[in-house]
Order: structure tokens, then C-alpha cells, then sequence
């Protein structure tokens, strides 16, 4: 019944302002001359709709035991380059700095999707949590046969009761950290099932004005 009532809720609010703007729009209440900035807001929440949709799809397969892991040896420092040139847009944007500390190259055994899911979920929770001129820093470690990845931003601090529940499903605690971040409180809740199906562990710090979450799974080669 939470699930369920969790989706309702994070299908409403898009959907509530959807069609409004298009209502106002039709009817004539929203002027010729601002359908243009209220059709991007709507542009804008389908998008998430879309993201909402994939993400709940991603999260029945992973229950389910649909997806099964595809472990081969690849690159992960490769990965985390890639992942990070992704952001390249919304890093400038928001004029965030990337200090990147990572071998030329460090080989794992594991599923490069997924692994690849929970790097890029990862980072873009750091991007939207990272004030405007902030900084993220990433760095791994080889430790007792474990691969071990750092992510860390500067910006708001979640509260220590929020870090106990920030993996849950739709969780999204005080959104007072940035009032302009939005998501489906999908990604973290995806990314800890992929480290756990990998035998490995995710955990989250924070304080002093930065916020830390820490991947480790075991090297298997």
C-alpha cells in the first residue's frame, strides 16, 4: 500500500501540472505571448514523468530477479570517465568543479551496466545537491580484494535520521538541502539493490558542509 500510494503521489503532481498549463493554455487563460515559458515547464515534467516511468520499470526488474547480472572483466576507471563526461553540461550550468582522482586504469568483474547505473546515480545526485560554483570530488581505492568508490560534494548535509533512510524506495528527505533538486527517489534505492546483487555494500556520510556516499564490491578477478 505505500509503494502504491508513493507512486500515486509522484504521478500526480506532474501530472496535476501538465494539465493545468495546458488547460490554461486551451482555454485562453495563460496569453499568447507566456505559452512558450509555461510549455517548457510542461515539456519539463513529462520528461519526468518519463524518468519516473523508467525508473519504476528498472526497480520491477530488479525485485523480480528479471535482470540477471552479466559479469565480465572491464575498465572501471574507463566507466567513471565516461559517466562524468555526461555531466559535462549540467557541471557547467552550475559551474561545479570535478576533482577526479582515479588510476589510468583499475579492471573489475561485474555487471558494466548496472555498475555503470550506480556510478551515473550517484553523480547525479551529487550534481544536484552541489550548490553553483561547488565542487565534487571523485576518487577509488583497491583495498582486501574490494573496489572502492568516493563520491563527495560540497552543499547542504543530509541529517543523520535522513541517512539512515536514504536507500529506501521514494525517499527523498529535507528537500530544504536544494529546493530546485527534483527526482523520483528511485536512484539510490537503484543503485543499493546493484551493489547488493554484487555482494558488496553502499553507504552514505555527511557533515561539514559536505555529503560523501561510498560504494565497495569485491574485485572477483
Amino acid at each position: 500500500r505505500s509503494f502504491m500510494g508513493n507512486i500515486a503521489h509522484e504521478l500526480r503532481t506532474p501530472m496535476t501540472t501538465i494539465g493545468g498549463f495546458v488547460d490554461g493554455i486551451l482555454d485562453g487563460t495563460i496569453k499568447p505571448e507566456n505559452q512558450e515559458k509555461y510549455l517548457r515547464v510542461v515539456s519539463e515534467e513529462v520528461k519526468r514523468l518519463a524518468r519516473l516511468a523508467s525508473s519504476m520499470v528498472e526497480v520491477s526488474r530488479l525485485e523480480s530477479g528479471e535482470r540477471e547480472l552479466t559479469r565480465s572483466v572491464f575498465d572501471m576507471s574507463e566507466l567513471i570517465r565516461r559517466v562524468v563526461i555526461s555531466f559535462e553540461q549540467k557541471l557547467d550550468e552550475k559551474q561545479i568543479e570535478v576533482e577526479l582522482d582515479i588510476p589510468d586504469s583499475v579492471n573489475v568483474s561485474g555487471d558494466h551496466d548496472s555498475l555503470f547505473q550506480v556510478a551515473y546515480n550517484l553523480m547525479d545526485n551529487a550534481v544536484k545537491f552541489t550548490e553553483l560554483g561547488g565542487t565534487i570530488t571523485i576518487f577509488v581505492e583497491e583495498k582486501g580484494g574490494q573496489f572502492k568508490f568516493h563520491i563527495i560534494n560540497t552543499g547542504g548535509e543530509i541529517r543523520p535520521e535522513d541517512c539512515k533512510r536514504i536507500f529506501d524506495r521514494f525517499f527523498k528527505g529535507d528537500q530544504s538541502r536544494n529546493t530546485s533538486a527534483s527526482g523520483s527517489g528511485l536512484g539510490l534505492y537503484i543503485a543499493r539493490t546493484i551493489v547488493n546483487r554484487h555482494d558488496g555494500e553502499i553507504y552514505v556520510k555527511s557533515g561539514g558542509g559536505k555529503t560523501e556516499f561510498v560504494f565497495s564490491i569485491p574485485l572477483g578477478l
